[in-house]
């Protein structure tokens, strides 16, 4: 990587210029003095020892630091992208992406199709650029969790429901406000109620939010609570060091135990980073497996089972203002199908650049409609998949093989003319189900049998992913699981696993609180044995 370039965010307002000034936590004034290094600087070999060493920042690795630095532990934090603070988030979404997304946004996952897949690479992770969106473990989980993988006495509701208290008092989760819902969310309540469809307003991580509708650019206000503004900031004040824009290579292992990392940092250089106690890895579910491979373990498990929850989405044009810039970017959902119909709804509120990928045509009739962009509502289906995966490399680089069925096409096209009804009810003019083979637009609800016809076939849809789940799966058997009921590998001893990597499957519902309850779950019991 090369070095951090703030000469991206030079060219709009940043939240610094445009707002009162204002204390931020993530401020580099606000935080002890040498308590971040960036790996830039790093043009040499580095060594420094600690207690523990957490690989990744975000939801897991984020919590993960604090809860160990909170125990007395010298904690490192190794982050491979860099610290973008919320000074310098901005609206433009192009350098937004290049500077907190993975390969700008470009990753994909390849099979019968290629799905793009978002992952955040900064400080804060996903928890930077996602909703904010909180979701306890739901019932069924847990019980299936139990009876099919044996983890039944450590991801369990006793153990896990304090975690689920603690963040969300911490937190401030809460339900979004009706003043700042916005329309886009508005209608789609609107809709699910005229037809008998139960909808939730989203609870999230925020404070003082203003409704700017720009999650996936970084919150300018400060009003998202990403780790990046709680847990990470936390963890340095509790004596913890964080490394920016250092990519770890591998574990080092010695004597069957985790004794530290290697880290190539943005400056060309070397970092090591002894562990006298173990290793921590939050690096998520495609990079976590290949980091194991990459430090000698040999688990069959590992980097196989990868799960997630594709999505696809629908746009619907009204005859009046819809404004999704003015409003929370999710705040209407139903889980009312999750159970029976395998889909969650949820509305999403695009900037233009991102929303073009949804407006059919080109040309003047492309102009044509993105002139009329206020009119556009777009909402999305979160698709619980059957599918499975794999997560491995090639040429270096991370790989993600996952083809999609016939089944979860199907479950994908009940949501989709859910969403067109939830809009004809509500009075859209056109809907755009974006399924090659169907007309741009529908314009009657007689259309909607077009989309039950549609071909089973994921090629014929606008698929993406952002959570993903069970490439280094949790069990007690060596032989179908990676990581211990301890969250260590069964390989190597002091080598804990605590992100999405150990979720032996896919959950239904937005899996970041999950996440972290889990992390920090794991994060105590390692602390309490250290």
């Amino acid at each position: 990587m090369s070095t951090l370039d703030l000469d991206a965010f030079s060219r709009m307002p940043t939240a610094a210029e445009t707002e009162p000034p204002g204390a931020f936590p993530d401020d580099p004034e606000s935080l002890p003095a040498g308590s971040v290094v960036d790996g830039a600087t790093i043009v040499g070999t580095e060594e420094q020892e600690f207690d523990f060493v957490v690989v990744g920042s975000g939801a897991a690795g984020g919590v993960a630091a604090h809860v160990l630095a909170d125990a007395g532990l010298r904690v490192a934090i190794v982050e491979e992208g860099a610290w973008f603070r919320t000074r310098q988030f901005q609206l433009s979404v192009q350098p937004a992406f290049k500077a907190l997304y993975r390969d700008a946004g470009g990753f994909v996952i390849q099979g019968r199709t290629f799905i793009p897949l978002l992952q955040g690479v900064c400080v804060g992770g996903g928890t930077t650029v996602n909703s904010a969106i909180a979701w306890r473990l739901p019932d069924d989980v847990y019980a299936d969790w139990g009876a099919r993988f044996g983890l039944e006495n450590v991801l369990n509701e006793r153990n896990l429901g304090p975690c689920f208290e603690d963040l969300e008092r911490t937190l401030n989760v809460h339900p979004v406000e009706e003043e700042i819902l916005g329309r886009n969310n508005t209608l789609m309540r609107d809709g699910m109620v005229a037809l008998g469809i139960r909808p939730h307003v989203i609870d999230r991580y925020a404070r003082g939010c203003r409704g700017s509708a720009r999650c996936a650019q970084g919150c300018p206000n400060g009003a998202k609570l990403s780790t990046a503004l709680t847990y990470v900031p936390w963890a340095l004040k509790k004596g913890a060091r964080l490394f920016t824009q250092a990519k770890v290579q591998h574990v080092i292992v010695s004597g069957g135990r985790a004794k530290g990392v290697v880290a190539a940092t943005a400056g060309k250089g070397t970092l090591r980073l002894r562990a006298t106690r173990g290793v921590v890895v939050a690096a998520s579910t495609v990079q976590t497996p290949n980091l194991l491979r990459r430090s000698g373990l040999k688990s069959k498990a590992i980097g196989q089972n990868f799960m997630a929850h594709p999505g696809v989405g629908l746009g619907a044009f009204y005859g009046d203002d819809v404004s999704s810039n003015r409003g929370v970017t999710q705040a209407m959902e139903t889980i009312h199908f999750r159970r029976t119909h395998r889909f969650k709804l949820e509305s999403i509120a695009l900037a233009p650049e991102l929303a073009a990928v949804r407006i059919p045509g080109f040309g003047a009739n492309l102009v044509r409609r993105l002139a009329d962009f206020r009119r556009l509502a777009i909402w999305g289906v979160q698709v619980r998949a059957y599918a499975t995966g794999k997560v491995d490399s090639f040429a270096g680089a991370d790989r993600v093989r996952y083809t999609l069925g016939p089944e979860d096409v199907r479950i994908a096209k009940k949501g989709l003319r859910t969403l067109a009804e939830i809009a004809f009810a509500t009075g859209a003019r056109e809907v755009m189900p974006g399924i090659h083979g169907l007309p741009e637009t529908l314009t009657s609800p007689d259309q909607l049998g077009l989309i039950d016809q549609a071909p089973d076939d994921p090629r014929h849809y606008m698929f993406i992913a952002t959570h993903l789940f069970g490439a280094a799966r949790m069990g007690p058997d060596r032989g179908t699981s990676a990581v211990g009921l301890d969250f260590a590998t069964h390989e190597v001893e002091r080598l804990f696993v605590v992100d999405s990597s150990v979720f032996p499957s896919n959950i239904g519902v937005n899996p970041q609180h999950a996440i972290m309850a889990v992390a920090m779950l794991a994060a105590r019991g390692i602390a309490a044995r250290a």
